[in-house]
């Protein structure tokens, strides 16, 4: 085998070794997290440790390189210690979380000590194998350099491959392997892949020794050239190189935070953010090895490349402030826009985030080649050199995710913070360039002027603001239709008060009200709740039904405060001692605030114990058990969130559960497959012994107890009479007994048959988070899950406590069998609803027969008002004016200018004036309190007399002309400037 062959075979190997390292750090992400919890701090512990090892083996392995007769055998071994200890993992999983709770039991309170706990845990499972892993470089890399000067080259594309590789596992990790397999298999083959490339190096060790040496091996190393026997520049490289990382991981950090509004928060939103970062690293660096220099030109380039990246992060960031209108752009580009379009909503992912960050992060891929070499040539090493660089570059890259995560976000927000890095980086390059030539007084006074402007950007908030936050607020990924053209931007930030925003260290949280509408909470752009009747009904479900049916209820745990309402809705009632809240995000406490009219004030409630943990983290770590355990909604493809839906996570739960104990879990049919709906169904009906599930419109609330579940009619009457429960129940139709079992669809033996065949969710195989992602914005599959729930309907009798009186059984049976009837026949109209086809005779048909039949009927008195609501927010034809115009061939045409009343909420309307045939708005004007008419008839009677008066005036000039009818460019034109003058033009006349 010749040399040249070797080398490929070496760089393929260490290619593959990247994309086992990346599923290396996703799969022992995932399963310490289990242990530790899902929270920023918790992951933030696991992250550093794991970099911390890269640092300390490349500092440690790179001093040992030099010396080793044979590095490619070094390397062998190294890899199979990677395998070997990631083997022990696996063992000290099966142990980690008994011993954990035993040291985690009680502190809840107590962050800086779980820190300690969790990294301490951290260190011993991880802190071998990745200290194995930051050998890798130093050692590869001098075995294919020998000597400093010849460095550069082969280090670029050694380091620019490894990251190609690490694209490669995280595609395969996110994408692939752990949506079709299962954890454990994902990490049996990054294992399996670490034994084949160790294995192969030793072979190659072995048999192209010869061919190595007749390559170059084993030269003498030359003293330090000329160009760099200052030391000063090529260390102010290596505290460079520190400094690039710690901004390298700051931008990914807050990029990736900025971005998930216009991408998301799926595993795959994080997987393509991630894969757009590493590719321009990997690009980078491999460009960085076709141009050749001296080595003060290694320093100049080096200075040059952190000046660049700088400048580039802040065109970035300035950029970022259209993410939202950008990432719609791109979609509809691809076809991401149409229902169920996941393929085409991925692509335009790719497509954004290559744009965001490629560019950026190419820059950052260059600079590490450049300081190895920098530092290669002052140490007159190869392997320590490079792994001090390594170890350099990756405690910045530690230092800058955890400032910028924690720190920086609190103390400066998104953007401020984006701005101060980006001048590190620039003062950095300008300093590095000031050093040569000896002139380190003025590298010092560079630093110093760039600390000064660090102080001056911190300290005053308002200077150089390149963003609106308010957009952010309110910005609604899943209503894009509000925000396609700068136009409508300005009006939706006009016509929307924003009560509050948070950047927080989990997500990006806001409350908006549309003028005259609904109140709504987001976060990272999707609403989440709202105080729209529907949305209200859901959470007050959550808070209400698992309280009214468990047994005497006296201690509740709610998992994820949100708008607070399902926490309120726990507080209210009689005989509440304690409610214990689980809530990742401190920032949402704002949110909750502003809710405060809905959710009884929880907040201020002294019943109220607020701790800041993952919510599954807290149920494995307290002692307690509770009389209820419900959560507010969350969406189970948020990335992390398909936890709190698997197996074990259920099992926990039921495990905490008092006897007579009952869970509360949500159940989104709005966003989810039939297939994601049995799955949960099925994963939940295992852990629990008895089981019901209710149907809030396009929410399903599922009932999980230990205990039997049998509903005793008087009693459950008795406790909701309670005043606050009662009001709360009343305004979202559930106000009676009766009217609140109504929403029951089907208890036990019916989820026993719904759940037959779905997939279980588990930790090992955590379908569910990469299932759900798939059917977001599928407005079809609302109308399919509710057909597929109204299929195993079935009688509410055998779940209830019979009546004691004969003729009480007697009634008790027959409206209970009524309530049957009306069930079957108003879940096809519910369906047809949420289907879209509202206006489709079928539906009205089914409405009317149910209102016919079962007036009575909760759900069906429900829907009417929701359909009454979508009729009432119809946009509707008012006036219009024809106007005969020439166009530009001289042909007769005929365009309609017509007044449209558009609600946006009961009592704010926007009136338009379009023309419909041209899909032109020519503008419009906001009304409050539309239905009295008076306002709206005022403004169009004068909107349309002044189109008249300029048509005639056009009309005359053109019949003194012999030209009429009048030419239709300047006519319209003139008509579009009379009707700005009047109204708020949303495009220039």
């Amino acid at each position: 085998m010749t040399a040249s062959l070797s080398y490929g075979a070496i760089y393929l190997l260490f290619f593959l070794s990247g994309a086992a390292a990346l599923v290396y750090q996703v799969v022992w992400v995932r399963s310490l997290t289990l242990v530790f919890g899902g929270s920023h701090l918790a992951v933030t512990a696991v992250l550093t440790i794991f970099m911390a090892g890269l640092a300390l083996g490349g500092y440690l392995i790179g001093r040992v390189a030099d010396r080793v007769g044979r590095p490619l055998r070094l390397y062998g071994l190294l890899e199979l210690g990677i395998a070997a200890f990631a083997l022990v993992f696996v063992g000290l999983m099966r142990i980690y979380p008994a011993v954990y709770v035993a040291l985690a039991r009680g502190h809840d309170d107590s962050p800086l000590y779980l820190f300690a706990v969790r990294a301490a845990f951290a260190l011993v499972a991880l802190i071998v194998p990745t200290t194995l892993m930051g050998g890798t470089l130093p050692v590869l890399s001098r075995f294919v350099a020998h000597r400093p000067e010849t460095l550069r080259r082969p280090l670029s594309f050694l380091y620019g491959l490894n990251t190609l590789g690490a694209v490669l596992g995280a595609l395969l990790a996110g994408f692939v392997l752990l949506r079709l397999y299962s954890v454990s298999a994902t990490l049996s083959l990054a294992i399996a892949t670490n034994v084949v490339v160790g294995l192969v190096s030793l072979v190659l060790q072995g048999r192209l020794a010869a061919a190595l040496s007749a390559a170059g091996a084993g030269a003498a190393a030359p003293a330090t050239p000329r160009g760099v026997r200052d030391p000063f520049p090529s260390r102010l490289v290596l505290w460079g190189i520190g400094i690039s990382g710690f901004c390298a991981l700051g931008y990914e950090v807050l990029w990736t935070r900025i971005l998930t509004i216009a991408l998301g928060a799926s595993v795959y939103s994080f997987t393509v953010m991630l894969v757009a970062f590493l590719a321009g690293i990997a690009l980078g660096s491999k460009a960085c090895g076709l141009e050749r220099s001296g080595p003060a030109r290694a320093i100049v380039w080096f200075g040059i490349v952190q000046i660049v990246i700088g400048v580039s992060a802040l065109l970035v960031t300035l950029f970022l402030r259209d993410v939202p209108v950008n990432a719609i752009r791109l979609q509809g580009a691809f076809g991401g826009s149409a229902p169920g379009a996941f393929g085409a909503r991925t692509w335009s992912s790719f497509a954004l985030a290559f744009v965001y960050m490629l560019v950026p992060a190419f820059f950052m891929g260059a600079a590490f080649p450049l300081a190895g070499e920098v530092h290669a040539r002052h140490r007159n090493a190869v392997g320590r050199a490079v792994g001090e660089v390594l170890a350099c570059n990756t405690v910045g890259a530690i230092l800058g995710a955890a400032v910028s995560g924690f720190a920086l976000i609190y103390l400066f927000g998104i953007e401020r913070s984006l701005e101060l890095l980006t001048v590190l980086n620039v003062g950095t390059g300008l300093a590095v360039l000031a050093s040569l030539g000896r002139r380190r007084r003025m590298a010092v006074a560079v630093a110093a002027l760039t600390l000064a402007a660090l102080a001056v950007l911190a300290a005053n908030p308002r200077v150089l603001r390149l963003w609106d936050t308010r957009y952010f607020a309110i910005f609604r990924s899943n209503q894009p239709e509000a925000f396609r053209t700068p136009a409508m931007i300005r009006e939706a930030v006009e016509n929307t008060d924003v009560l509050y925003y948070a950047e927080g260290v989990e997500s990006i949280v806001s409350v908006i009200r549309v003028k005259g509408g609904e109140q709504a909470f987001l976060t990272n752009g999707r609403v989440e709740a709202s105080s729209h009747l529907q949305a209200q009904q859901v959470q007050l479900t959550l808070g209400h039904l698992p309280m009214l049916l468990a047994r005497a209820p006296r201690k509740v745990l709610v998992v994820g405060l949100g708008s607070g309402m399902t926490a309120g809705a726990t507080s209210v009632h009689p005989g509440v001692e304690q409610v214990t809240l689980a809530e990742i995000e401190p920032r949402v406490l704002g949110v909750a605030r502003a809710f405060a009219a809905y959710n009884h004030r929880v907040l201020d409630n002294p019943k109220l114990r607020v701790v800041f943990n993952d919510g599954r983290n807290f149920l494995l770590t307290t002692p307690e058990k509770f009389d209820v355990i419900t959560a507010d909604p969350i969406h189970p493809w948020f990335r992390g969130a398909g936890y709190l839906y698997t197996s074990e996570y259920f099992r926990l739960v039921a495990d905490r559960l008092t006897p007579g104990g009952v869970a509360a879990q949500w159940l989104p049919i709005y966003e989810l497959s039939p297939a994601d709906v049995r799955s949960i169904v099925r994963t939940f009906r295992e852990r629990f012994a008895y089981t019901l599930l209710w149907l809030t419109h396009y929410d399903a609330e599922m009932i999980g107890s230990n205990t039997p579940l049998r509903i005793d009619e008087a009693e459950l009457a008795r406790r909701m009479a309670a005043p606050a429960v009662a009001g709360d129940l009343q305004k979202v139709m559930m106000g009676t007994a009766t009217d609140l079992l109504s929403y029951f669809v089907m208890g036990t033996e019916g989820m026993a048959r719904l759940g037959r065949g779905g997939v279980p969710n588990t930790d090992d195989r955590l379908y569910l988070e990469f299932s759900a992602p798939l059917s977001i914005a599928t407005p079809s599959v609302m109308e399919a899950n509710v057909s597929t729930l109204a299929a195993h309907r079935e009688s509410l009798l055998p779940y209830l406590v019979p009546a004691t009186e004969p003729r009480a059984r007697e009634e008790q049976q027959r409206r209970w069998e009524l309530q049957l009837e009306a069930g079957r026949l108003g879940d096809p109209a519910l369906a047809l609803f949420l289907g879209g086809k509202a206006e489709s005779p079928r539906f009205t048909s089914a409405l009317a027969e149910l209102e016919r039949r079962y007036p009575w009927y909760a759900p069906g008195r429900f829907l009417r008002g929701e359909y009454g609501t979508t009729v009432a927010l119809e946009p509707r034809p008012l006036e219009a004016v024809p106007l005969t115009l020439i166009d530009d061939r001289g042909a007769r045409i005929v365009v309609e200018i017509t007044a449209v009343l558009v609600p946006v909420s009961r009592t704010r309307a926007a009136v338009m004036f379009v023309d419909n045939r041209a899909r032109f708005v020519y503008g419009q004007r906001y009304v409050d309190d539309y239905a009295d008419g008076d306002a709206v008839s005022r403004l169009v009677a004068d909107v349309m007399a002044t189109i008249r008066g300029v048509y005639r005036k056009e009309a005359e000039v053109s019949g003194a002309r012999r030209q009429a009818p009048p030419p239709a460019q300047a006519t319209l034109r003139k008509v579009h400037a009379a009707i700005a003058a009047r109204v708020e033009p949303l495009t220039k006349p």
